[in-house]
């Protein structure tokens, strides 16, 4: 089944229970005696912008402002610094999932509707369409241009930012999803075959290594490549060169997104709460986290995202559609 056809079956899933809040439900066993039965206290949500239903991709703007992707909806939204709702919605057929601010513009991936559009930051008028091919989702930018995984098609698409076109393409095999750039390379997560790619821009030369299970988001820092592992729930270090496994942290609840913060440490987004986890990348271990909500793991139906923007780290949700934003816990 496609990934497109998961993320549908969990739409409508979502929709039959009942709204935007977390999709499941439990109870209590019935008590055996006449003693109270302790009640499970209700977590307190952190700060969050409510938006449109089913939110995947978040980016952060040269203003300050947060873009949100909502993969329900159909929509992208705009939340300017410092405010408590979007002041900009525009409408992206095709079950839109991923986004990044650059070049000028915001560039949002249509997983369906199997195109790449750029956005005028300051109005959300389309400029540009470009046809990707077959299941178009992780996108980045970087060595002046914009780098686009087509999960389905099996490509890895460099593009110009100024005509909105294809320069250069690199065949990958089909499952290949997420893409982010370092100061020396390329580095795409193949989620089918638990391997990280690392491509040369200049030759564009790429070299593979399996790494993890569901390997994920990437951060690219002091040499190292960080990635999350959604199935093996770890966050692991590999040599931005070599490829090969320097470290590895446990981080459970299906760590999703990963990006590195101002004061040099890992902000991790796991799936389960959500939870925000900082991560000291110097002895590569768990020095705090904050639990935001109260929803459970997607298992790879859907994904959270993460983006630093004001000082905050914002993180996606996609079952309860609002987006979490609060300083990296110390």
């Amino acid at each position: 089944m496609s990934r497109v056809s998961v993320l549908l079956l969990l739409l409508l899933a979502v929709t039959a229970c009942g709204g935007s809040g977390p999709a499941h439900s439990g109870s209590s066993p019935a008590p055996t005696s006449d003693a109270a039965v302790p009640t499970e206290a209700a977590v307190e949500l952190a700060p969050h912008v409510e938006v449109d239903a089913g939110p995947v991709g978040l980016t952060a703007a040269e203003d300050g402002s947060v873009w949100v992707v909502s993969a329900r909806a159909d929509t992208v939204s705009r939340i300017p610094a410092g405010a408590t709702e979007p002041d900009l919605t525009v409408d992206v057929p095709g079950v839109p999932l991923r986004t990044t601010a650059a070049y000028g513009a915001v560039w949002v991936t249509s997983f369906d509707g199997q195109e790449l559009l750029r956005l005028d930051p300051a109005s959300g008028d389309v400029t540009a369409r470009l046809a990707t091919g077959e299941g178009p989702e992780g996108i980045a930018a970087g060595f002046g241009s914009i780098w686009l995984v087509v999960q389905d098609a099996g490509r890895l698409l460099r593009i110009d930012p100024d005509s909105a076109q294809v320069v250069d393409q690199q065949k990958l095999d089909a499952g290949a999803r997420l893409v982010a750039a370092g100061p020396d390379a390329i580095y795409v997560a193949h989620y089918a075959n638990n391997a990280v790619l690392r491509v040369d821009p200049a030759t564009g030369r790429t070299t593979s290594e399996e790494v993890c299970e569901g390997p994920q988001g990437m951060a690219v820092t002091g040499g190292r490549v960080w990635v999350t592992c959604t199935l093996s729930d770890e966050l692991v270090a590999l040599d931005a060169s070599t490829l090969q496994r320097v470290a590895s942290v446990t981080v459970e609840g299906s760590p999703d997104s990963v990006a590195v913060a101002a004061d040099g440490r890992l902000a991790v987004v796991a799936e389960e709460g959500p939870r925000l986890v900082a991560v000291d990348p110097a002895s590569a271990t768990v020095v705090a986290e904050t639990v935001l909500g109260d929803e459970i793991a997607l298992n790879d139906r859907a994904n959270l995202d993460l983006a630093l923007a004001g000082g905050e780290a914002w993180v996606s949700s996609f079952t309860a559609a609002r987006v979490y934003h609060l300083p990296l816990p110390r």
